[in-house]
């Protein structure tokens, strides 16, 4: 039995100790991998003028756009740029979006993101968070903000889309987005407790038949 217990319980911080070690479960949440084709030489757009060509792990029309393009006011000079960022991000203006298909399970999750304001046209611009066509919350970015990061939590009943919609304000307005991340929730240590005794007793049970 003290076996048993000693091994459901390993067993458990385990479990847990991946779970907080889960990786993003976005595919190319930072925009890095291969695909697109930068055809302006520092932009291009995904299903629009300059075509991308792809950009694994999304679909949509947005435009993709290296980190330190002159023509989008250079990104990366923005206070708050943190160079893990990578060299890659998107850009939210008027109607484009972005949008990633997630097999996920019934839970909790978190998503966080990073965005900032284009510095050199327009007025900045408001955009939506979805997932499975439940809006998350409404954002926006004013004229050259500095990087910030966005956490939010929410509950999934199963497989649904990503979606990051822009809202017009100005022709030029852009919220740029960046390290988008999403991770499913770590168990309360509370309802680790009620799992671990659940084990226990089940141990009990058996320990009690075979005798």
């Amino acid at each position: 039995m003290k076996r048993f217990v000693v091994t459901a319980a390993l067993a458990l911080l385990a479990a847990t100790g991946a779970s907080r070690a889960d990786a993003n479960l976005l595919v190319n949440g930072s925009f890095e991998q291969p695909g697109p084709s930068f055809a302006a030489g520092s932009y291009c757009y995904l299903n629009g003028p300059f075509e991308c060509g792809s950009l694994p792990g999304w679909s949509g029309a947005v435009p993709v756009i290296v980190s330190s393009s002159g023509p989008w006011g250079g990104p990366s000079g923005l206070s708050g740029w943190d160079n893990s960022q990578g060299n890659v991000l998107i850009g939210l203006q008027n109607a484009s979006y972005a949008v990633q298909n997630l097999g996920l399970s019934a839970g909790n999750y978190t998503l966080s993101w990073s965005d900032a304001g284009r510095a050199n046209h327009g007025s900045g611009t408001a955009y939506t968070v979805s997932f499975g066509g439940q809006d998350l919350g409404n954002f926006s970015t004013t004229l050259g903000q500095g990087w910030a990061t966005h956490t939010l939590a929410f509950t999934a009943s199963g497989a649904g889309d990503l979606r990051f919609q822009g809202q017009a304000i100005s022709a030029d307005g852009t919220a740029f987005i960046d390290d988008v991340r999403l991770t499913a929730a770590v168990p309360e240590p509370a309802s680790l407790a009620l799992v671990l005794a659940g084990l226990v007793g089940i141990g009990l049970v058996a320990r009690r038949k075979a005798t």
